[in-house]
This record gives C-alpha cells, sequence and structure tokens, in this order.
C-alpha cells in the first residue's frame, strides 16, 4: 500500500472507531433517560420528580373527554387499566403527596 492509501484507510478506521463508540454510549443509556416527562402514547405517564420520591395527582382523559383522578409515584405508571374507555391525555392537575392509584371521576 501506498503511504497515502495507507493514511486513508487508517483515517477511516479511526472515525469508525469513535462513531462506534459514541453509539454504544447512546445504546447504553437507560430507556427512561430518552423518554419525556409527562404522558406517553399509550395510557402511560412518566413523573420526572427528580429523585425526590413525590407523588403527584394527574387528570387522566379518555376518548369522550371524560377526567378521572390518577395518584402517581415517580417513573412510568399506566393509567390505562382503571380507565374503561382508551386515555387520550393526562396531565398533573398540582395535587402533590398523595397515595398513589385511582382516584376516581373527577
Amino acid at each position: 500500500m501506498s503511504g497515502t492509501i495507507r493514511r486513508v484507510a487508517l483515517t477511516a478506521l479511526a472515525v469508525l472507531a469513535l462513531s462506534m463508540g459514541a453509539a454504544s454510549e447512546t445504546w447504553a443509556r437507560p430507556a427512561a433517560v430518552r423518554l419525556p416527562c409527562g404522558y406517553l402514547d399509550p395510557g402511560m405517564y412518566r413523573h420526572c420528580d427528580g429523585g425526590s420520591g413525590s407523588t403527584v395527582m394527574l387528570d387522566v382523559q379518555d376518548i369522550f373527554r371524560n377526567l378521572y383522578h390518577y395518584c402517581v409515584g415517580p417513573g412510568i405508571t399506566n393509567v390505562q387499566p382503571v380507565v374503561r374507555l382508551r386515555v387520550i391525555d393526562a396531565w398533573w392537575n398540582g395535587g402533590v403527596g398523595c397515595q398513589p392509584g385511582y382516584y376516581g371521576p373527577a
């Protein structure tokens, strides 16, 4: 191999190795880090508490715009099982310090 071709090949290998290292670091992060906070379709809610362990009260809305109260702790909670119709949205209604679980219609 000539010197120029050898340098190009080594440079390409170095770039490939660096890009593979960056990709493996991206995939090594937990999936929860890449998810947004708040409502996740279908019927999931991610409460980002910053490590405080807080609980928050949500308003959960079904397909016919009916509202339900649901308290969640840190992490991802499936709010669909207790609502008979398809959940289309959920948001924090300002309540904190509740016992996690379903609280009924709003």
